[in-house]
């Protein structure tokens, strides 16, 4: 299990990461999102704000989040490091996700950009 410290730190160097690329900025412009990110073994949660083609940690809970993304902490902890592609947990049941179409449909275009899949 992957505790709370950990997963902050994760999630920093994963928003640094990203924010790096230009291309993922350009792919993101316009495109404003919360996903909350739940572990289904840990008392935690996390939030990250996509805004304005960067991303950025969430220091409050919000009041909505438009995608919700849970798992067991480690597997969230392995996406977000970017040891693992969120395809294989996913299509596993490892991963649930919770969006629109829509906002799916930019996670798929997201992963390829990001894990390469």
């Amino acid at each position: 299990m992957v505790d709370s410290r950990e997963m902050d730190r994760v999630l920093t160097d994963f928003a640094s990461r990203f924010n790096a690329k230009p291309e993922l900025a350009k792919m993101t412009a316009g495109w404003e999102r919360t996903i909350t990110i739940e572990p289904s073994d840990a008392a935690w949660r996390r939030d990250l704000r996509v805004e304005r083609g960067l991303v950025r940690t969430l220091e409050q809970v919000p009041e909505k989040a438009e995608i919700r993304l849970v798992g067991r902490s480690s597997v969230l902890a392995d996406i977000f490091a970017g040891r693992l592609s969120p395809t294989e947990p996913y299509l596993d049941g490892d991963l649930v996700v919770h969006s629109s179409e829509e906002d799916m449909m930019k996670l798929d275009i997201f992963t390829l950009m990001v894990w390469g899949e």
